[in-house]
């Protein structure tokens, strides 16, 4: 590789590249170049084929083009470069996104999500609901939870001699699907023992009023 070509490297802050070259995908596609350089096909293929073999779910697999976009904008960053391949022109990395992989890596380790769930965001209007449509929508989603639970233990159990470490982030998964069953589960009893109840609201033109529960002051 031609160092005289290579960008000068950017704030640690700040990701290489431009939107393309930052995106999610982009994380994922110096992941798998990490292991060896691949063609765009083999790109798409190989993250399809580890999707299928996922107890997770996950939105449906980019393809060759959308990974040779990224690729391409990595390439621009000097993240990436073009390499002779038995099906053609591959990607592989470069020193520098060997850098810019760990780097985006520990960030995104170390740093709080800023951007909330949608879970999280629909519970906020839980209100807005009347209590059986709120009760019908949590017990649907307990059982989507403990379904997927269920298949993260069995792929946890399948594993065989897979080291831990390559497969860590299924535990992740299994207890943070956990927790989440389980604080649905203490909201859907409470609801059912009525100490969890809806409050009589009524619309004004200032938003909002509802009565105060029994023994609380008048807000």
């Amino acid at each position: 590789m031609d160092k005289t070509q290579t960008p000068a490297p950017n704030p640690p802050s700040a990701p290489a590249g431009g939107t393309a070259a930052a995106s999610p995908l982009a994380l994922v596609c110096l992941g798998l170049l990490l292991e060896r350089p691949m063609t765009e096909r083999e790109l798409a293929r190989t993250l399809a084929e580890r999707a299928a073999d996922s107890a997770m779910e996950g939105p449906p697999t980019p393809g060759p083009q959308e990974f040779a976009a990224v690729a391409g904008a990595l390439g621009a960053a000097g993240l990436t470069e073009t390499v002779v391949h038995a099906d053609g022109p591959a990607y592989a990395l470069t020193d520098r996104g060997r850098s810019e992989f760990a780097r985006r890596v520990v960030a995104q380790l170390a740093t709080v999500d800023r951007q909330p769930p949608a879970f999280l965001t629909a519970v906020g209007y839980l209100g807005a609901l009347d209590e059986d449509r709120a009760t019908k929508a949590l017990r649907e989603r307990a059982g989507g939870l403990r379904e997927r639970a269920a298949r993260i233990e069995q792929a946890l159990a399948a594993s065989g001699g897979v080291p831990r470490l390559f497969l860590i982030e299924n535990e992740y998964a299994l207890r943070m699907c956990r927790a989440e069953l389980g604080w649905i589960e203490e909201v859907l009893a409470e609801i059912g023992a009525g100490t969890l109840t809806w409050p009589r609201v009524r619309v004004t033109d200032n938003g909002w009023e509802w009565e105060p529960e029994d023994g609380a002051g008048a807000g």
